[in-house]
């Protein structure tokens, strides 16, 4: 008995000292400001073709990101969710078309989802839906490398996205963790569409503007060094 006591007991102050050394779950929270994003972004340029490129994936996307789409019924085409351009409606919300690119589940139910090749503790981006359209509410969700949910987000009760009569009208959303624990992001429900920018327009790299002050320090360092050059002949 004497035995089985101190097992018991050494069981006990082993458990203990797990659950005191294993982390807190982490915590999610829905980000619906821009300002302070410093998580991924998304870059759509490779699909600006004119087409809305139909696929169910999986798709590379720039940056390490993995597309992939379950769309009910197939999507409206039966050919998988839309990565690309096109005329896309979204009931009272407006309507996208013209140079916007995006990724649009297309249809009402179903999902859509991005993979990225690392974990990460945020990723935000611009939205809009179909609201009251008969479908799942549009919602985003965050996933761990088990595929396992971190937060899940109905936007049209916690974050309506109100855009009357727009055109290429977008909405930042987003999920943020205290860990760095984010291996996906699920977004559908009511022919959600996503994009990189709030009109998806695609941003691509300028030139490095030369600053009006460099030219001047270059000249006045040449200058200098002219100057010095004389009187070194000078002095010879």
């Amino acid at each position: 008995m004497r035995i089985e006591g101190r097992f018991t007991a050494f069981c006990a102050v082993i458990a203990l000292g797990a659950s005191l050394a294993a982390p807190a779950d982490a915590a999610t929270m829905l980000v619906t400001d821009d300002s302070g994003y410093t998580g991924p972004s998304l870059d759509l340029g490779p699909f600006v073709t004119g087409a809305y490129n139909f696929t169910f994936g999986p798709t590379a996307l720039p940056g390490g990101i993995t597309f992939t789409a379950s769309p009910g019924g197939g999507g409206n085409s039966g050919l998988g969710s839309v990565i690309g351009q096109g005329s896309y409606g979204l009931g009272s919300n407006g309507n996208f078309g013209g140079d916007a690119v995006y990724i649009g589940v297309d249809s009402g139910t179903g999902f859509a989802q991005l993979t990225f090749s690392s974990l990460i503790s945020s990723f935000g981006g611009y939205w809009n839906y179909a609201p009251a359209n008969g479908g799942d509410n549009a919602f985003i969700e965050a996933l761990d490398i088990l595929g396992v949910s971190l937060g899940f987000y109905d936007l049209e009760v916690l974050a309506p996205i109100s855009t009357p009569g727009g055109f290429n009208e977008f909405a930042f959303r987003g999920i943020s963790s205290d860990a760095a624990d984010i291996k996906s992001i699920r977004f559908g429900g009511n022919y959600i569409l996503l994009a990189g920018t709030p009109d998806g327009s695609v941003v691509t790299p300028s030139e490095v503007p030369v600053p009006a002050s460099l030219p001047l320090l270059v000249g006045g360092v040449m200058l200098l060094a002219g100057l010095r050059r004389k009187r070194k002949a000078k002095m010879v």
